[in-house]
């Protein structure tokens, strides 16, 4: 008997999420007080890491970081894309972390912070994420603070 893959899709649009992904070499903890640092904000490390099954029914741990802010503020998750057994996203170019911000509109827009962001030492860059490609970060609807 054979048996058939289904794709998934599964829109993130209904969360209006922007998902920004950064290349850099830093530590986790490095990046997450850096962007506290530029931004003035409070990123706080879970207790425990972010838990998805990736293909082949094996389960990855990722850190996972989430913005502690006040209700004004937009909800935003800081993940690490190599996990304890697979990277979430594996498609070149690969990036070292996300940045899930939902409604971003509500504080201006992503082009400033994407900016700094760029400015940040040991960031090698940082871009939008195309919102057409977000089906294929099926690990998107399972993040806690969004």
């Amino acid at each position: 008997m054979s048996s058939k893959k289904h794709k998934s899709y599964l829109s993130t649009s209904f969360l209006n999420l922007d998902v920004v992904a950064i290349h850099s070499e830093m530590s986790p903890h490095r990046l997450a007080w850096c962007l506290d640092d530029t931004f003035s904000s409070r990123f706080v490390c879970e207790a425990h890491p972010f838990e998805v099954t990736l293909s082949s029914n094996q389960v990855s741990f990722h850190v996972e970081f989430h913005f502690e802010g006040n209700e004004t503020c937009s909800p935003m998750s800081l993940l690490e894309n190599k996990g304890s057994s697979q990277a979430l996203y594996t498609a070149r170019p690969t990036p070292d972390y996300w940045l899930i911000v939902q409604e971003s509109e509500s504080m201006g827009g992503l082009s400033e912070w994407l900016e700094q962001l760029k400015r940040i030492n040991n960031v090698q860059t940082a871009y939008l994420f195309p919102s057409e490609n977000h089906s294929k970060l099926t690990w998107l609807h399972h993040l806690r603070h969004l």
